[in-house]
């Protein structure tokens, strides 16, 4: 269970973090720093970070659910606060309907709540057709191996995706983001493979977020392309109980606008939690 835990210090409430596709908890050392000054923060890694399977054509989100729940099972004696950032915040969404005794509540930060005829859509296409999507097709030709680190960040540096990074953001996601590679070199620690899998197989979740009766912040970056706003909107009908923003950042907010992301998280759970 250890290889699926990242602690990252703090002491008082508990705060389990499940992180983006593609996106180690290293990478949000920046937003991570700001919760550690108030609670106590670890990270859980999703399947691809520590499993050698071979990643499936598309994905089986209930795996990465059953895998969050035993972990917390085996792992923490006390219900946590659980957050997730886009895949994070799906898992920890099914997560906690399963089981919701697990959860004091959720923090969800722009989840995958796509339209239904996305979802729909996606079942009914063939795998020929959903490897030929730009987004699977730009995940797989990506390069996944690099000389250093330092090629790494060059390559990364130059990429539109990672605009909105601070060079320190950047370097956590590097860090975090590569291992050392079997004859030289370095590559990405989650797999590209797996990465379009997760894009392959978009989740019907509106059946899930009605159900979730926990606490719920949700934030939404004010540019996010994955999180409408009319499914923000239709989050707001389904979950009267949550309190939901929208937060300065895109789909990436917590990499893109760290401090001011975590501000919204930190005056949430004071005022769940009480002060210090």
């Amino acid at each position: 269970m250890q290889q699926r835990l990242e602690k990252f210090g703090g002491g008082g409430e508990n705060i389990v973090f499940a992180h983006a596709n593609g996106y180690p908890p290293g990478s949000y050392r920046q937003f991570i720093a700001s919760l550690t000054e108030h609670f106590q923060v670890t990270g859980f890694h999703h399947r691809p970070m520590w499993s050698d399977e071979i990643a499936p054509d598309r994905l089986n989100w209930n795996r990465f659910v059953d895998d969050l729940i035993e972990t917390l099972d085996a792992t923490q004696e006390q219900p946590v606060w659980m957050m997730g950032h886009s895949m994070g915040a799906v898992v920890a969404t099914r997560a906690a309907v399963a089981r919701p005794e697990l959860f004091k509540g959720l923090i969800l930060i722009d989840p995958i709540f796509f339209p239904t005829r996305r979802s729909i859509a996606s079942r009914l296409t063939s795998e020929a057709k959903l490897s030929k999507m730009p987004m699977v097709r730009k995940t797989l030709n990506r390069p996944d191996h690099f000389a250093d680190q330092e090629e790494a960040f060059a390559f990364h540096r130059s990429k539109r995706a990672f605009g909105g990074f601070s060079d320190e953001v950047l370097w956590d996601y590097i860090r975090a983001g590569t291992r050392d590679a079997q004859g030289g070199g370095v590559e990405l620690a989650f797999p590209r493979e797996w990465e379009a899998a997760a894009y392959k197989t978009p989740l019907w979740m509106w059946r899930d977020v009605y159900r979730v009766r926990l606490p719920v912040l949700g934030l939404r970056g004010e540019t996010s392309y994955t999180l409408t706003r009319k499914s923000f909107r239709r989050w707001q009908r389904l979950q009267p109980q949550a309190e939901l923003h929208e937060c300065a950042g895109g789909h990436l907010l917590p990499l893109e606008e760290p401090r001011n992301t975590a501000a919204y998280v930190i005056d949430y759970l004071k005022r769940q939690t009480g002060p210090d």
